[in-house]
């Protein structure tokens, strides 16, 4: 090869690799897809009439869509100090790997807004100046800066997405909850025939903060015992037209607990779950498997305090389809989750009578994992992990009359790991992370060591979100 040659050679050698780089470069634009809020502060000049003219904030709501290759549509809803609202629509891009730029516009009798925004991203915060003026209209000028932060760490595309990426955010606190609570209501009824076992009346030794009950553990045997099960069917709504779904869960739960150390007890939990789910957002629907071994512990620390402690391990299957848009083709996958769990629960109870009231205080902490999977389609989708952190407080008040108990609960529930989502399009997801739990029902007993309850249940305060609840639970101490 010639000198000349060798040059030439050398010379597209660089533009390549420049070019390598760049595409290289812009292969890794950060996904900024899903809702982002924050506000703008600026100022209007060259109004008419001049009164309109001064500085204004606005709170902002931004939705970035539709991210290819460096390209995106936006939709920027601002709600002005008086409260009025208007939303601007457009497009932008990415000018490196790092900021963007993106113009919008609004149109109505008032004239039309234009506005170019130069943002800069760094982590979930996206800072940004921004100039713009109105045409036809009052013809303002503006300019300003503000600044944006992410919603949620999971963005989706609800009518494209699987049906778990969906479901298990949404569900898996409130599914996690009432395992969690059955497991922890029946160490309670439990440790009830423990503490009234030597001589109870009737009336003193039925309360449980669950609604369990426990009769007299241990009389007439060297251990104490008691073995229990439970059914359950649980339907829940979710009404918000982008993460809609709705769906019922039938679920049976049972165990054994010993009496080997005084006042405490040491027994295991097994439980079965079946769940059918419509997922309106995707036009599909999923059915789900679940399988829990749970070892408990509890004891009494005074006559008005109680501990109970769980720790447990679920295995979700799941069978799933969604349908593909604008076609009647189903894609289908089984993917499978992994759920660890575990709850620590303070319990007070004092007696008025035939008032029985109590109180708990509660923590738990569970996470979910589902394995990556591939669908049909040969889509394939990453692994996801969801946890959660609650902690809870609840007051219960019971009334003892004959073998009966009516009883009435409230909780307080808080996530403070709240695994938050958004949507590239449709109205976004509430992301509460909060709620109050009502139970109410009856507890029943017989001096013969069987005793059971029947309560409902419904969760309040999560919008676009209703779940209620039906348990039928049965206890035997030996």
């Amino acid at each position: 090869m010639g000198f000349h040659n060798k040059k030439i050679f050398a010379l597209f050698a660089i533009i390549f690799g420049i070019f390598a780089l760049n595409s290289s470069a812009y292969a890794t634009y950060t996904d900024i897809q899903g809702a982002w809020t924050g506000s703008a502060s600026g100022n209007d000049t060259s109004c008419t009439p001049a009164s309109l003219n001064g500085p204004f904030t606005d709170q902002l709501t931004v939705l970035f869509s539709n991210q290819s290759a460096g390209n995106f549509d936006v939709s920027v809803e601002a709600t002005e100090e008086d409260g009025t609202t208007w939303v601007d629509t457009g497009s932008g891009f990415f000018t490196s790997a790092t900021t963007i730029e993106f113009n919008t516009s609004f149109t109505d009798g008032g004239g039309t807004d234009t506005n170019t925004v130069n943002g800069t991203i760094s982590g979930n915060t996206i800072s940004f100046t921004f100039s713009g003026m109105n045409t036809g209209g009052d013809g303002c000028v503006r300019s300003g800066n503000g600044s944006i932060s992410r919603n949620s760490s999971t963005v989706i595309t609800p009518e494209v997405a699987s049906s778990s990426s969906v479901t298990d955010a949404v569900l898996f606190n409130t599914q996690i909850q009432s395992t969690i609570s059955d497991i922890s209501s029946h160490i309670g009824g439990a440790l009830a025939g423990i503490r009234f076992s030597g001589g109870p009346r009737v009336t003193d030794n039925q309360f449980k903060m669950g609604g369990s009950t426990g009769l007299n553990a241990g009389d007439g045997s060297a251990i104490a015992y008691g073995v229990w099960g439970n059914y359950s069917y649980t339907d829940y709504e979710n009404d918000l037209s982008s993460t809609a779904f709705d769906g019922s869960n039938h679920s049976f739960l049972g165990g054994i607990d010993f009496g080997f150390w005084g006042d405490s007890i040491l027994g295991v939990a097994f439980g079965y779950d079946n769940g059918d789910i419509d997922t309106t957002f995707n036009g599909g629907n999923q059915d789900t498997d679940s399988f829990t071994i749970a070892p408990y512990f509890g004891a009494l620390l005074t006559d008005s305090f109680s501990l109970d402690f769980n720790v447990g391990y679920s295995r979700v299957d799941y069978d799933q389809f969604r349908t593909l848009p604008g076609t009647t083709t189903q894609v289908t996958s089984s993917p499978h989750a992994d759920r660890w769990f575990s709850a620590l629960n303070l319990n007070g109870i004092a007696f008025v009578n035939n008032w029985i009231l109590g109180s708990r205080v509660g923590w738990l902490y569970a996470s979910s994992s589902i394995d990556g999977f591939t669908e049909s389609n040969g889509t394939v989708v990453a692994e996801s992990r969801t946890k959660v952190t609650t902690m809870s407080i609840a007051g219960d008040v019971a009334y003892s009359f004959k073998n009966y108990e009516p009883f009435l609960n409230l909780s307080y529930q808080r996530d403070i790991s709240l695994r938050e989502i958004s949507v590239t399009s449709g109205p976004q997801p509430a992301n509460d992370d909060d709620d109050i739990l009502m139970t109410t029902g009856v507890r029943y007993f017989n001096k013969n060591g069987i005793s059971g309850n029947l309560e409902y249940t419904k969760r309040f305060e999560r919008e676009n979100f209703d779940e209620d609840r039906i348990s039928l639970t049965v206890r035997v101490d030996f």
